[in-house]
């Protein structure tokens, strides 16, 4: 009776020592699994993200090209733009202009009124599509809005991550900056690469 009763101990103690084996590699196996599954979705995720501003700047292409106000409006932080634009047009005309008198008053308004027409839907398209409408500009007075042609988006030169939240685009010496916010990516700089005026 002793040795049936030390037999059933022993059988039962190894049931459940292999049963607990199988819970522990069950375990194993179902960690690893996850631990798959979840690199597999971060990988995933990064993927997207990196296509994600490409993916976003040809929206932005066919945006300006079809001239749709709405969906121009959805990828251009018009505020930024208007900044950016504001501090490149009073760097290059300030030293130029600096020794007239009416400049004081006078210019402010003019960049100012210069800024308002590009910081619009239809202001970006033409801006973009004749950058050379503020390049090739010598003063303020001379100043005249052009619409233009569409622009050529085959001429892009690079486009590239600048950093975790910021994308480069250049086409013929302009650069786009898109920055990603809780939005998706939206242009937020315009550098046109303006030089001081010839005299």
């Amino acid at each position: 009776m002793v040795l049936h009763e030390v037999l059933l101990a022993c059988n039962e103690s190894s049931h459940r020592l292999f049963w607990e084996a199988c819970a522990i590699v069950c375990d194993a196996t179902l960690k690893m699994k996850l631990t798959r599954w979840l690199a597999l979705i971060c990988i995933a995720l990064l993927l997207v993200y990196g296509a994600s501003p490409y993916f976003s700047f040809w929206r932005f292409t066919a945006a300006i090209r079809s001239r749709d106000t709405g969906a121009i409006n959805s990828h251009v932080d018009f505020r930024a733009v208007c900044a950016s634009l504001k501090k490149q047009l009073v760097a290059r005309f300030a030293r130029a202009t600096s020794g007239h008198k009416r400049w004081s008053r006078l210019g402010p308004t003019l960049i100012d009124a210069i800024v308002d027409v590009y910081a619009t839907p239809d202001g970006i398209a033409a801006l973009l599509a004749n950058p050379g409408a503020l390049k090739n500009l010598q003063t303020p007075q001379q100043f005249c809005f052009t619409t233009g042609k569409n622009a050529n988006w085959s001429k892009v030169k690079y486009a590239f991550f600048t950093g975790p939240r910021t994308f480069l685009v250049e086409r013929e010496g302009i650069k786009l900056q898109f920055r990603f916010t809780g939005l998706g990516w939206r242009l937020n700089d315009i550098e046109l690469g303006l030089s001081h005026p010839q005299r």
